[in-house]
């Protein structure tokens, strides 16, 4: 299965101290050390809701092969893949097969996907190599995960038997600032975070009702 490797944290906190007191009507410095705790715990739950990303994160994902994605429509055959669209000898590597284009797409795990920074593998010497941005599409579509396809015509190369065969590096997020993540989000967290300073114990058994109504809209669909 897929690895991922958290390379660089947010920059940035998609809420401030004084906005979320302003917000929780405190006008005294006792909970600022608390406030400020709650504020990435409000936003790490309500990106785990929107099962996206706020402010930009950078990640690596590492592979095995080809074939080792999240979500697959070939089926393994003798050690190869059949792709369900062309037939069963209708490609050397195997991977990800779009039913739709036939071509091969790597689902990226977490979205909205900022960039794809690159992609590497491991040849068969062993050595890594570096796939050209002009050998694949990134594709961004709203409220769905984002994926590599490569072109058409492009055969995936032989990779050296080991855990990191494959590296894609990516960005994941609105931006790299508060400013650019949607404003519903940015309320919806609010919502969050007045619910967890509101109830200190272990009484909340879900998100407020208002906060999943607005991040709804902005939720990515999983696979």
């Amino acid at each position: 299965m897929a690895r991922l490797e958290l390379n660089t944290a947010a920059a940035a906190t998609i809420i401030s101290l004084s906005e979320a007191k302003s917000h929780l009507r405190v006008t005294h410095d006792a909970d600022d050390t608390y406030i400020t705790n709650l504020i990435p715990a409000a936003t790490e739950v309500a990106q785990n809701y929107a099962c996206s990303k706020f402010i930009n994160e950078t990640y690596t994902m590492y592979m095995a092969d080809w074939g080792d994605v999240y979500v697959s429509n070939s089926f393994r055959l003798q050690g190869g893949y059949y792709d369900t669209l062309k037939g069963p000898n209708s490609f050397k590597y195997g991977g990800y097969y779009s039913k739709f284009t036939g071509l091969r797409q790597i689902v990226l795990p977490y979205a909205p996907l900022s960039s794809v920074v690159s992609v590497k593998y491991y040849d068969s010497a062993n050595n890594q190599q570096t796939i050209t941005s002009t050998d694949y599409n990134v594709l961004k579509f709203i409220n769905q995960k984002r994926f590599i396809e490569f072109n058409d015509g492009y055969d995936l190369p032989s990779v050296y038997p080991r855990a990191d065969a494959i590296e894609i590096q990516f960005k994941a997020g609105y931006g790299s600032a508060a400013s650019n993540v949607p404003k519903a989000i940015y309320q919806a967290t609010l919502l969050i975070l007045g619910q967890m300073y509101e109830k200190r114990e272990d009484s909340v058994s879900k998100l407020p009702k208002a906060s999943e109504y607005i991040l709804d809209p902005y939720r990515i669909k999983t696979y």
